[in-house]
């Protein structure tokens, strides 16, 4: 018998901090040492680097022996084996050591296959080879090895490379323009040119970048700075193509730009500021802890130069808990702090048809001023278009009732200056960095309060014990409580005992639990439909004990399971939020129960002879 096994993908990442990659999740690195020898050698993949010059970078001048050379290697060798399985070899040749590795594992030698592709592409499209080239670019994560000692960083290679990344940004700027979307490019041109202040063709491109965003202030000053650093620096004058770019400026007219729409009297290329958050909730009350957490997430760390990616928060909870409602209102206290825009998307992550991301990408793209003509039709494309338009940007993206990470992971933008708001049932704990915010149902004083919110504190004032009635009969769910405070609104008239009474028959309280387009039984139902036979059919015999709480023993007894598959049964119901862990105080004992709504629509005979 002949068993296939899939070949693992090793990354070798020096454009940035080192880094190695196995299917696509970072191994630890050696000691430092080898971990250094392993970046000056990847500098020169398949070439024999003398030990001399290893000794040099990794230790510093005069410091290193070709005993701890030999070590380090010998070290580096053995790490290379078990974590790559002999992809990657080492060989002592010449009084020098080589690398073997295949260019396509390596960030840098595919960084350079693109680049040198695109020189021999006369012909093709502009478009076309602008998303290449920005897929290329997407391999930088910052300077080349960064953080590694000075002997390293200081190898020709490294500055070999920083040239190839500052042509790469060249050849971009000027597709960006040719294609009529400059602002693609101004963020990291100029992030770029910052930190070479003598590269006159990147500041013309610069130069030239400001123009066509319809900048010209700035595009004059950077010539101007660029004039007077020149001058003062190595006694010449501006290049003949800076030059044209200065003049072509002084004599330009505003830009017509077909490839991203403006408003009308805008300004010259004014950029697209979305704002797609739904309205806020002007009866919003409780979850004061969660929003705390979330404000302090997503908008505290905004100025710190050190945050390092997209900030990401979660909101995950039962159907009908308010995940949505919190997103909303969390993301219109933080519009102040995120300047450029927010956009949102309801994914329908519960629905029967989930949103696909590309499609979401399509929608984003244009609200970011993207035409319909020139939105990418291939899903990468999309995805690298997306991420460069919102590099350097401050938005926050919110994305609503997401089904898992897949459906998350293409719509993350990889700005730093970014933060991405989802809400989902699932926890999204694949989701790297994440920090999630728990919603459980209101207890019954805050349930009250959002009544009394709904239909005036003067009607809940004058039956308390009948309010405190109704919201233990929605279950504490902010979607039931609402809706009860919905139908009593429309019916002044009604006592609150009245509805009461309506919902204490249980046969009847799902089907009172509904008011024009809000119903608890179509979450419950969403949620139920994502549960597999086996675990429904527990559901369906613990529904059938009663209001009670029970122990997994409980479980594998009345279900006729082994404790391992009751476990496996109750993690599911859990995790579909049919079931409540209820902690008992003692360490390591659980119980669980079924809750009543949830309960009560098991036991529905339409919910019984439901397929799976």
């Amino acid at each position: 018998m002949i068993v296939n096994k899939a070949v693992s993908a090793y990354d070798f990442q020096i454009l940035g901090p080192l880094r190695v990659c196995l299917d696509g999740i970072a191994v630890m690195l050696p000691a430092r040492h080898p971990r250094m020898l392993l970046a000056a050698l990847l500098l020169h993949n398949g070439e024999v680097v003398a030990e001399g010059r290893l000794m040099e970078q990794v230790w510093g001048h005069g410091a290193g022996t070709t005993i701890a050379l030999r070590t380090a290697a010998s070290r580096l060798r053995s790490w290379l084996r078990d974590q790559t399985c002999s992809a990657a070899s080492i060989e002592h040749v010449d009084g020098g050591y080589r690398l073997r590795l295949p260019d396509r594992s390596v960030d840098a030698a595919r960084f350079r296959a693109a680049l040198a592709a695109d020189s021999d592409t006369s012909g093709i499209d502009p478009h076309q080879r602008l998303a290449a080239l920005m897929n290329a670019l997407e391999q930088w994560r910052g300077p080349v090895l960064d953080g590694a000692p000075d002997g390293v960083r200081e190898d020709s290679a490294v500055r070999a490379l920083d040239d190839d990344h500052a042509m790469c940004l060249q050849r971009l700027a000027g597709l960006s323009i040719s294609v009529q979307a400059p602002e693609l490019l101004l963020p990291r041109t100029r992030a770029l040119a910052r930190g070479r202040p003598f590269d006159e063709p990147l500041h013309t491109r610069l130069i030239e970048l400001y123009a066509a965003c319809g900048r010209p202030a700035e595009a004059l000053m950077e010539y101007e700075q660029l004039r007077s650093r020149l001058a003062d620096e190595l006694g010449v004058a501006p290049s003949a193509d800076a030059q044209r770019a200065y003049l072509t400026v002084l004599d330009q007219d505003p830009p017509l730009l077909g490839g991203f729409e403006r408003s009308h009297g805008a300004g010259w290329g004014r950029p697209v500021v979305p704002h797609q958050v739904p309205a806020d909730i002007a009866d919003f009350t409780g979850r004061d802890k969660e929003t705390a957490v979330l404000l302090d997430h997503l908008g505290g760390l905004l100025n710190d130069p050190t945050r390092p990616a997209a900030m990401v928060a979660g909101v995950t909870g039962p159907a009908g808990a308010g995940k949505s409602t919190l997103a909303v209102h969390v993301a219109h206290r933080l519009m102040p702090a995120y300047t450029d825009g927010q956009l949102y998307a309801d994914l329908r992550g519960t629905g029967a048809v989930p949103e696909s991301p590309v499609r979401v990408l399509g929608r984003f793209l244009r609200a970011l001023g993207v035409g319909k003509g020139a939105v990418p039709d291939d899903p990468a494309e999309r995805t690298a278009l997306y991420r460069s338009l919102m590099n350097g940007r401050r938005m926050l993206v919110v994305l609503d009732d997401a089904l898992g990470e897949a459906q998350v992971r293409p719509l993350l933008p990889g700005s730093s200056a970014c933060s991405v708001l989802v809400t989902s049932r699932s926890r999204l704990v694949g989701v790297s960095g994440a920090r999630i915010v728990e919603l459980d149902r209101f207890d019954v004083d805050h349930a009250v309060h959002l009544l009394a919110t709904i239909i005036g504190h003067e009607r809940v004032s004058a039956e308390p014990d009948a309010a405190a009635e109704l919201v233990r009969f929605c279950g504490g769910l902010p979607l039931a409580v609402r809706i009860c405070g919905a139908r009593l609104a429309a019916r002044p008239y009604w006592q609150l005992a009245d509805l009461a009474a309506v919902l204490r028959d249980e046969r009847r309280r799902l089907d009172e639990l509904s008011v024009a387009d809000l119903a608890v039984r179509d979450g419950l139902r969403q949620s139920h439909s994502r549960i597999g036979q086996d675990a429904r059919q527990t559901l369906a015999r613990l529904a059938r004990l009663g209001p009670v709480e029970f122990a997994i023993g409980t479980v594998a007894a009345v279900c006729g399971l082994d404790h391992a598959v009751a476990g496996d049964h109750l993690g599911a119901l859990v995790e579909a939020r049919f079931v409540s862990v209820v902690d008992t105080g003692q360490a390591g004992r659980f119980h669980y129960r079924l809750d009543d709504l949830a309960r009560l629509f098991v036991l529905d005979p339409d919910t019984a002879g439901r397929p799976a």
